[in-house]
């Protein structure tokens, strides 16, 4: 009787411990069932992203070869233009513009020009100037001359003779500084293909030296020319780099026919 006690418990013994093992088999594969299932979740997100980028990166394209077509298309009227291929009566719907002529209209055709001429040939006009050495004696409507160049886009300002020749057609602005001779009182003209457009003054006599500035916006013609000049005789404008003159272009003008460089 004690020798089957003993196999049954044996038995017993036995099942629990196979059972014991197979429920750790199964947390086992649990485990890597979890593992595999996070990492294709992953993948998935990831996935997700760059699906997400590559959309984006697509709609950059899509408008870069809208714009570039519609650029081949104003390139190609504007050829046919010159060529003669293109006639001015094909162009039907107009807009009335605001310039010099107020009856002037404008065609969508005048206006993709003149934004292929914006794009083609627009420039950029800029200079700076200083007066290293000093103006002494000047006579009347002398120019007076910034010897030193410090920026000269677009080469407007020639400064052996203190001039500033418009390269291109359109809105510019323009400063001057000048500085006195020690108790001298003198005048400085901003002057426009020779007419005088505003005056400057500088009273020496009473402060010692004294400085004074101006800033004008001035339409030009390609061509036209702008200089600061001396207004009375026998007068003097210290130098060492404290008298400056400077400009650039605001803005082009592209309503004239003609096209630089074309």
């Amino acid at each position: 009787m004690h020798q089957v006690l003993i196999l049954i418990c044996l038995a017993v013994s036995g099942m629990a411990t196979a059972e014991s093992e197979t429920e750790s088999a199964i947390l086992k594969r649990l485990e890597a069932t979890e593992r595999l299932v996070q990492s294709l979740f992953d993948e998935v997100e990831s996935l997700k992203v760059q699906d997400q980028i590559h959309k984006e990166q697509i709609v950059g394209l899509k408008k870069q070869l809208h714009w570039q077509r519609q650029r081949n298309s104003y390139l190609g009227k504007l050829n046919r233009l010159r060529t003669g291929k293109l006639k001015t009566g094909q162009v039907e719907d107009t807009v009335p513009v605001s310039n010099k002529n107020p009856d002037h209209v404008e065609t969508k055709h005048d206006a993709q020009v003149n934004r292929i001429r914006r794009a083609e040939n627009e420039i950029h006009v800029a200079f700076f100037a200083k007066m290293d050495k000093h103006l002494v004696h000047a006579g009347i409507h002398q120019n007076i001359v910034f010897d030193t160049v410090v920026t000269n886009v677009g080469n407007g300002y020639h400064s052996h003779v203190g001039t500033f020749i418009a390269p291109v057609s359109g809105t510019y602005v323009f400063s001057a500084t000048l500085v006195s001779f020690y108790h001298v009182n003198a005048h400085a003209e901003f002057v426009k293909n020779g007419q005088v457009l505003t005056t400057m003054f500088v009273n020496g006599a009473e402060a010692g030296y004294d400085t004074t500035s101006q800033t004008i916006v001035l339409q030009l013609q390609k061509g036209d020319d702008v200089v600061v000049q001396n207004k009375d005789a026998d007068k003097s404008f210290y130098g060492t780099g404290q008298g400056t003159f400077s400009g650039f272009l605001l803005f082009e003008d592209f309503s004239s026919p003609s096209i630089v460089g074309k």
